[in-house]
């Protein structure tokens, strides 16, 4: 019953390890997962659509550092777009143009 006890002990802790050693560098990369820019322009409206005519839900100005969980782009004629992610649009999704923004 003892050596039971102990193998027990020495497997749970071995599994232990083997859990953190394999859930450890996926958590890291998640954390890293997305885009981030950082503002060039003096103020950059955050758009609720990839669309100069939508409505601006927010202002970000140069030095304010702005992304996603995802990297996706989005085009409106000759309008480049970037997502972000903000409170202020309906479903938290905003798009600021691509040219007030450089990759971080």
């Amino acid at each position: 019953m003892r050596m039971t006890r102990l193998t027990t002990a020495v497997l749970a802790t071995a599994l232990g390890f083997a859990g953190a050693l394999v859930t450890g560098p996926v958590a890291g990369a998640s954390a890293q997962a997305g885009c981030q820019y950082k503002v060039v322009w003096p103020t950059a409206g955050v758009y609720e659509n990839p669309n100069p005519n939508s409505v601006v839900v927010k202002t970000k100005y140069a030095g304010d550092i702005v992304g996603a969980s995802t990297c996706e782009g989005a085009s409106y004629n000759e309008y480049g777009y970037v997502l972000v992610a903000t409170d202020a649009a309906a479903d938290g999704r905003g798009w600021i143009r691509e040219g007030a923004v450089v990759y971080l």
